[in-house]
């Protein structure tokens, strides 16, 4: 399976944050292919951390290297690759 080059980790979300925000806030950067925030499955909350998927993986690797604002919290991003 390939690693997944242009997938990036948010962590350190609001609570109050979603999808398209998420997706609109690193459209700024390149085309957005998905933005997910992980929830609970019992309660629907989210849990703080999600994902966001860039069409081009150098895009996401120029997007690593800044740091972040988003709705009032500084988020993480790092890169999500699969070592299989």
């Amino acid at each position: 399976m390939e690693p997944d080059h242009g997938k990036l980790f948010i962590g350190g979300i609001s609570w109050d944050t979603d999808e398209e925000r998420l997706k609109e806030y690193f459209r700024k950067y390149g085309e957005v292919v998905e933005a997910m925030i992980m929830r609970d499955r019992a309660t629907g909350r989210a849990r703080g951390f999600g994902f966001v998927v860039f069409a081009d993986p150098v895009v996401a690797e120029r997007v690593v290297m800044d740091k972040h604002m988003i709705d009032c919290r500084t988020v993480i991003v790092k890169s999500c690759t699969k070592n299989l």
